[in-house]
């Protein structure tokens, strides 16, 4: 019950972290072609991820999420083991080798140019022109979702990686994949949800299950992945 009076404020308080980016990072009107997903490191508070995460839902790439949080276990040493060290976010391309392995980055700056340049070349979001500001707004978005997605709170992991579709700006989206965050459950993320199906888009190939909708969505990851005693 709790959570069902809560929601509109905090789904409020996600629409303002999407206005505080100006709108940045709604889906791509083209899907990218790439073969394999490409593979992102990041945690959701991180105003640098958030950058990256922008330039990716306008690009149309599908990426497989590995949620770094603070205190994280399950991923986060692998970047620390592929990069040399623990920053966020991490991009990882398998489909262009670089001297016979996959390309790789930090900097969410360098990974947004990639981005434009190797997959669908996708307009840049008009908040990433700002310089330091678009920065300090990255920041302020965060704050506005009182840095949710930040402290790692893992939960029962599952087989199968989750198909989550949805854009980065969608208010509801960025709920949903707070929790992902959290919870340390890895996902593959695309903007483009599959047949004009509402979004945001959960699927579950470990249970068969479809859920729509934010607060549905919510309720199925408290559910079917607790918080790990």
């Amino acid at each position: 019950m709790l959570s069902r009076l809560l929601f509109p404020v905090d789904w409020s308080l996600s629409l303002l972290a999407s206005a505080l980016r100006l709108g940045a990072g709604g889906a791509g009107s083209s899907v990218s072609t790439n073969e394999m997903p490409l593979i992102l490191y990041e945690f959701e508070s991180c105003p640098f991820c958030r950058i990256a995460r922008e330039q990716v839902s306008a690009s149309g790439v599908t990426v497989n999420v590995k949620p770094c949080p603070k205190g994280g276990e399950r991923f986060r040493p692998e970047v620390k083991q592929k990069g040399g060290k623990a920053q966020f976010p991490y991009l990882v391309d398998p489909n262009v080798p670089a001297d016979g392995t996959a390309t790789a980055m930090y900097e969410s700056a360098d990974i947004a140019h990639y981005l434009r340049q190797r997959y669908g070349k996708a307009s840049r979001p008009l908040i990433h022109w700002a310089g330091p500001v678009n920065q300090v707004l990255s920041q302020f978005a965060a704050l506005a979702r009182y840095m949710n997605g930040t402290i790692a709170r893992p939960a029962a992991k599952p087989d199968k990686p989750l198909w989550l579709y949805t854009s980065e700006r969608s208010p509801g989206g960025r709920l949903v994949k707070e929790m992902l965050c959290s919870k340390e459950l890895e996902y593959f993320w695309s903007a483009q949800a599959p047949e004009s199906q509402r979004t945001p888009l959960l699927r579950d190939p470990n249970s068969d299950q479809l859920v729509s909708g934010s607060f549905a969505i919510l309720n199925y990851l408290r559910q079917t992945y607790p918080r790990s005693k």
